[in-house]
């Protein structure tokens, strides 16, 4: 009986941390006016740090419905910021500082359809206005695979 209780404990703690054993951080600098890798492919729970954020910062302006963004508007926030999205989607991004360079991301999490990438591109045209419609680009040349 102990030995049944055991194994299916153990089976249950392995299937709970299963997702966060193989999480990876992915990198994005911040260059002058550019974020390298500007479009980057990641599963939820992967976490996205991005460095050289002392002049720069990482707000989005677009996210799937229903999912929360990350970063403070007029906020820098110095050194390196991480953020870890946790549902499947696109979330557009961008350097408020260097927003009219045309420095903006985007993040694509999971597995993205036409259909949400079309999804995302008529959220974006429907709010965003001036220098921010910039992360429509970004949109644009996600890849779907």
């Amino acid at each position: 009986m102990k030995s049944r209780l055991l194994a299916t404990l153990i089976t249950f703690t392995g299937i709970m941390f299963a997702g966060s054993v193989f999480a990876e951080e992915h990198v994005v600098n911040a260059e002058a006016r550019v974020f390298k890798p500007a479009i980057i492919y990641i599963q939820p729970g992967d976490t996205v740090r991005w460095e050289n954020m002392t002049s720069h910062n990482s707000v989005t302006y677009v996210v799937p419905d229903g999912a929360e963004g990350w970063g403070e508007h007029g906020k820098l926030p110095g050194g390196s910021f991480s953020a870890s999205p946790q549902q499947e989607g696109i979330y557009g991004y961008v350097c408020e500082p260097h927003i009219g360079f045309g420095m903006t991301g985007a993040v694509v999490v999971g597995n993205v359809t036409q259909e949400m990438k079309d999804a995302a591109m008529k959220k974006g045209q429907e709010t965003l206005e001036g220098p921010f419609r910039r992360v429509l680009g970004s949109i644009n040349k996600i890849e779907i695979k």
